[in-house]
């Protein structure tokens, strides 16, 4: 069987090239994760993957290219050095190992989504700012012209002042004549009925009706205190998404992780597990156990369920980097949890 990424020559029974690492078939036991060259080289793929998540950026581009230098075509590899990138905000060279890792693998629609997102953040992080509008300077009128408009005014106001005289004098010498001859009537006739002001209306002094606030939703359907609660979960996961709910008749947490890339097995996802705890009970110290799901994407499209369990601050305390094969699988044991059966883990 030749490989069509790098035309090696390869057994008819390898899932990937032993040159390139590429993927030669999907496994058929399991098609939501083809393992390929990933088995290989899981350990330095799990720690590139923790550094990442620590923030240790340069040590995980190194470990990544190392294991580039033994199979170049691993799509998991180009993936997580694409999603290292965009986590620093550097889309340009997050865009570019995604544009090979699509070519990889051309019907992952997974990548190509990917690679459409950070295709707009990059569009609007090199965006122009709006262009600033110059204020409007007008020119200085003249002085003399400014004197000129004066003195008219002054003309104006003075010939109206001597009109109004005159017309006032006119009508006091015509109102004196009616007003002379009318004091014999009015002082013979009987007097004047007073005028009458109705009362004033009654003032509402009732305090006017409070609307109700309506309520404040957070986004994909959760509360703004549960929104807000897995924004600052993913944010110490460097982006990871998070999602939470609150149930008020039992008075439980419930928190969900998303693994997007990698290989599966049982020891990543509780270090996924133990990792959403350990960023959550520091935030509620006093809350005595917290339900852990963790999710994957699905080959049809969404996500499916892989693991569901309960952690307590006693699992959360522990750090799953420092576990051995044997601690860890001790762990597994003791902890209350449900594996989805259709999943193949591998380990």
């Amino acid at each position: 069987m030749i490989c069509p990424k790098c035309l090696a020559e390869i057994p008819d029974t390898s899932a990937f090239c032993m040159e390139c690492g590429a993927r030669i078939k999907e496994d058929a036991l399991d098609p939501l994760y083809a393992e390929g060259s990933d088995r290989e080289v899981y350990p330095e793929l799990a720690r590139a993957n923790l550094l990442r998540m620590q923030g240790n950026y340069e040590e995980a581009i190194e470990v990544c290219r190392r294991i580039l230098g033994r199979f170049p075509s691993n799509e998991t590899v180009h993936a997580l050095l694409g999603d290292i990138y965009a986590d620093q905000g550097k889309y340009e060279d997050a865009i570019q190992w995604y544009e090979l890792l699509v070519e990889l693998a051309p019907s992952n629609a997974h990548y190509m989504a990917k690679l459409h997102n950070l295709r707009a953040m990059h569009a609007a992080q090199v965006a122009p700012p709006p262009p600033v509008a110059e204020p409007e300077i007008k020119p200085a009128r003249p002085k003399a012209f400014a004197y000129a408009l004066f003195g008219l005014l002054v003309l104006i106001l003075a010939a109206a002042s001597f009109v109004a005289g005159a017309r006032m004098n006119t009508a006091r010498q015509s109102a004196a004549e009616p007003i002379k001859s009318a004091q014999g009537a009015v002082s013979s006739s009987s007097p004047a009925e007073p005028v009458r002001i109705p009362p004033p209306a009654p003032v509402d002094t009732s305090p006017a009706p409070t609307p109700s606030p309506a309520p404040t939703m957070g986004f994909a359907g959760m509360s703004a205190v549960e929104a807000s609660l897995a924004q600052k979960l993913s944010q110490q996961l460097n982006g990871t998404p998070v999602w939470c709910a609150f149930d008020p008749m039992s008075h439980r947490w419930q928190a969900r992780i998303r693994i997007q890339s990698g290989v599966l097995n049982k020891s990543r996802v509780l270090q996924e597990a133990i990792a959403l705890a350990r960023a959550f009970y520091p935030l509620y110290p006093d809350v005595s156990n917290l339900s852990v799901a963790v999710v994957a994407p699905s080959p049809n499209g969404g996500d499916v369920l892989i693991f569901s369990g309960e952690i307590n601050p006693q699992i959360a305390a522990l750090d799953p980097t420092t576990l051995n094969e044997e601690q860890t699988q001790s762990v597994l044991q003791q902890l209350p949890a449900w594996w989805n059966p259709a999943i193949n883990f591998q380990g």
